[in-house]
């Protein structure tokens, strides 16, 4: 590879990049921190009408996002998860936006950067923050850890929904027993969350108890309220419907008790293999209960007050005027719970947050385009429908009240149809921006921005397709400082990037060297994770090997574009490589960066391992099991993410597996006599396999049942939905001997899609195979599974590469 050593060690120059003047070169980076509700609608508002030249990037810890109006339709069993989550990664790629699947952990206003748990931080233009308020039964009441597992705050309500099927399980375990005592819920809070919660819960687990065959007394649900008043921001009529029906669904109401201690019951309360807590009140009042349930006003997220340098309201909420921008920084915009509108203080309550949606997307665009922000002012009263969990609805605005059957119909009708706007309800958008024409935001960005739009057709394949020694001398310099490079610990390294030359040096050694080399773009919207992934992929083939790998050159690829931009994405990229390669023990020993017209990574590896310790693709023996350690899928999934059809939460286990090491699963294949290796990636689990079974002159047995498969992948096939590969794999059916049986299984495409840092498929001696599935899952490869055997070795002669693989499908 061609190119001048620049410093730091990575040399530019070689590839040709190029393109014209596009609306696609980012200028300004909107950053959104968290998926609440204010912020799915800047998504679909920025999808539906893009801004060239912005760059806009959702941070969230969470993949789905649940509408907290539909919470209590959730826990009373009349809606699924999935009815009431919104799919941020679909979403985000309805707004071609990155998702980032980190957590915010503070905010650097001078520097404009977002600080992330785990990772680097990442630099914004423009900053908009709507991540909800946090529990707060810790600060409320002092919690005996032997009574944590009894307590369940409300918010964040994506913890509570994840947690709400593990409460059924604990609550019909407990009550399977019909002398047991009756399963005690307590919920905490006595507003109109906590009061439609309690019913809820109460409709719910008394219609599943009756179900298992348990009567009412089997159930007991109560409400504990500080206030003397139940639902005091609500009218009397509202006050005294709801007094009557939580009397007349015997759920009791503790009015004027404040929770001041939650202990252990020391192992009370039915038979759920958990104790039970009791609430300690300020009066001297003791609640026993099994499940409580925290509703109480929430706090906020605690890394402001710790992390940040915003101006927060006396209860650490971010302080914001009527634009929604904050009052202390500038271009730091907060919406929803988070936020403490100053001039227009209102209850921290979902409706707020999906009313400040519109007024936030105008105001963050009118940021980017240096336009002056509008105001806004919520409103004062707001229609609420509170159902009851069995079916019926009060309705409370102002000093009315209406309580009616038909209100739940409303009611879901509204929540649906919000719902349907963001998911199922998003519109076709088949006109793209005009790529020749000048961004408005380079105009406001000024004069370099729009220099290097003017630059941007000119742009040759010579030195033009160099990364400028500047951007890569700070790249360098901030990956060392950060402590992102990893050490060289291997010997045979003389020379890389401690003190950088035009190559790279190695000493001889005694044992084998193995070179491996991997070139991919990016199909990942995370430069950071791309980097881990592209890392783990190139490395793969060591590991399949047995061979520790020493050194890696990289060949990095970036789009042209603003200094400050290029200089980023290069950073996370390589800052997500350079940990991926330090786990493995693998030193970066230099390489080579070009301008590109996308990004785009890749690494030569070098190893070492003695002779006789390295596996290979040959060696199986009859009788040998087959072991698969990670799921197969990843191609399917991110063909479906490029039509906007994947799961979220389907990506996230595919990215979760990818930026997996197969090293520790390589060890563990050694350890348990491992026989034959190979790392199952482009050709599929049955190419990789077929070439196996043909080096070894083996025929095997493969449980298509068996073989673990990524969530989401099976909906995706029965779409029509795989990867571009799929079709070249496809020709490899030929080795299956019974394809007419086995192209029946609903699983049988999986079998040829291409996988990237996919698992390692090793054959281990049939007695140590359930032993090393135990091993592989202890140490994380949780899919691990013996997913076939070879049932028998042949002569060259007798081997046929058309029959030797034969597919069970029972």
């Amino acid at each position: 590879m061609g190119g001048g050593g620049m410093p730091g060690g990575m040399g530019g120059g070689g590839m040709g990049g190029g393109g014209g003047m596009s609306g696609g070169m980012v200028i300004k980076d909107l950053v959104l921190v968290g998926g609440g509700h204010s912020h799915v609608h800047v998504l679909k508002m920025f999808g539906m009408q893009p801004q060239p030249g912005v760059q806009l990037t959702l941070i969230t810890r969470d993949v789905d996002t649940p509408y907290s109006g539909m919470l209590p339709g959730y826990v009373a069993g009349a809606y699924s998860r999935r009815e009431c989550h919104i799919d941020l990664a679909r979403l985000a790629a309805f707004a071609g936006a990155r998702l980032i699947h980190a957590e915010a952990t503070g905010v650097d206003t001078r520097a404009r950067l977002v600080h992330l748990a785990g990772r680097p931080s990442l630099p914004y233009d423009v900053l908009s923050i709507n991540t909800g308020s946090a529990p707060r039964p810790l600060r409320e009441a002092a919690v005996a850890r032997s009574a944590d597992a009894c307590v369940t705050p409300v918010k964040p309500i994506d913890g509570f929904c994840a947690r709400w099927d593990a409460i059924l399980a604990r609550t019909f375990s407990a009550a399977a027993n019909a002398a047991a005592p009756p399963v005690r819920v307590v919920v905490v809070g006595g507003g109109a969350g906590g009061v439609e919660l309690a019913l809820a819960m109460e409709a719910r687990l008394r219609r599943e108890l009756r179900s298992r065959g348990r009567d009412a007394s089997a159930l007991r649900v109560s409400l504990v309220s500080r206030s003397r008043r139940l639902m005091p921001q609500h009218s009397e009529g509202v006050r005294a419907a709801f007094e009557r029906i939580l009397a007349e669904r015997r759920v009791e109401a503790l009015l004027g008790e404040e929770v001041v201690a939650i202990e252990s019951e020391g192992g009370g309360g039915g038979e759920g293999g958990e104790g039970g807590a009791l609430l300690r009140c300020a009066s001297g009042r003791e609640v026993p209960c099994d499940e409580a349930i925290w509703c109480t006003q929430g706090g906020a997220p605690p890394w402001l007050a710790s992390g940040t340098p915003l101006q927060l309201d006396e209860r650490g909420f971010v302080a914001v005027g009527e634009t929604l921008e904050s009052v202390s920084a500038a271009a730091v915009f907060a919406a929803g719970d988070v936020a403490a509108v100053l001039k227009h203080p209102r209850p921290k309550a979902g409706v707020f947050a999906v009313r400040q949606g519109p007024p936030l997307a105008t105001n963050l665009r009118r940021k980017l385009l240096g336009k002056p922000l509008l105001p806004f002012t919520p409103q004062d009263r707001f229609l609420g429908i509170i159902g009851t969990g069995d079916g019926g609805a009060v309705a409370s605005k102002g000093p009315l009240c209406l309580e009616a059957a038909w209100l739940w119909g409303l009611k879901d009708w509204i929540d649906r149809t919000w719902m349907a706007a963001y998911t199922s309800g998003l519109p076709q958008m088949d006109a793209a921006p005009d790529a020749s024409a000048v961004p408005e935001v380079a105009a406001a960005a000024g004069d370099e921005a729009l220099r290097t739009l003017s630059h941007a057709s000119m742009r040759c394949g010579g030195c033009g397709a160099k990364v400028g020694a500047t951007v890569l001398s700070r790249v360098m310099a901030r990956l060392r400082a950060e402590g992102h490079l990893p050490e060289a610990r291997h010997h045979t390294v003389l020379v890389g990037l401690e003190a950088p030359d035009d190559c790279a040096v190695l000493a001889p050694s005694s044992m084998p060297s193995v070179h491996s080399v991997d070139f991919f773009r990016s199909f990942l919207p995370d430069p950071f994770v791309f980097g881990q992934v592209a890392a783990n992929h190139a490395l793969s083939d060591c590991h399949a090997m047995g061979a520790p790998p020493a050194g890696a050159l990289a060949v990095a690829v970036v789009p042209y574009g603003l200094e400050a931009k290029v200089e980023a994405t290069l950073f996370q990229m390589m800052a997500g490589a350079c940990r991926t390669l330090g786990e493995a023990g693998c030193a970066l020993l230099g390489g080579h960066t070009c301008e590109g017209a996308e990004l785009a990574l890749g690494f030569a590896v070098i190893g070492y391992a003695p002779k006789e310790a390295m596996m290979h693709k040959g060696g199986m023996r009859a009788g040998d099991a087959l072991l698969l350690t990670k799921p197969l899928g990843t191609g399917v999934l991110f063909a479906a993410a490029m039509r906007g059809a994947a799961p979220g939460a389907a990506l996230a286990a595919a990215t979760e597996g990818m930026v997996r090491s197969n090293a520790p699963a390589a060890e563990a294949l050694i350890r348990h006599g491992g026989n034959a290796c190979t790392d199952v990636t482009g050709f599929g689990l049955l190419g990789h396999l077929l070439e196996m079974a043909s080096a070894s002159n083996a025929r095997v047995r493969l449980r298509l049942g068996d073989v673990p498969i990524l969530p989401g992948v099976e909906e995706c096939i029965g779409q029509g939905i795989f990867s571009s590969l799929q079709p070249a794999n496809l020709r490899l059916r030929r080795a299956i001997s019974n394809e007419a049986q086995a192209v029946q299984h609903p699983a049988y495409p999986a079998l040829f899609d291409p996988q990237t840092a996919g698992g390692l498929l090793s054959s281990v001696p049939a007695d140590r195979a359930e032993a090393c599935v135990r091993e592989l899952r202890a140490l994380g490869f949780t899919s691990a599974a013996v997913i076939g055997e070879v049932t028998e070795v042949l002569t060259p002669e007798e081997a046929c590469p058309a029959s030797l693989i034969d597919v069970a499908v029972d």
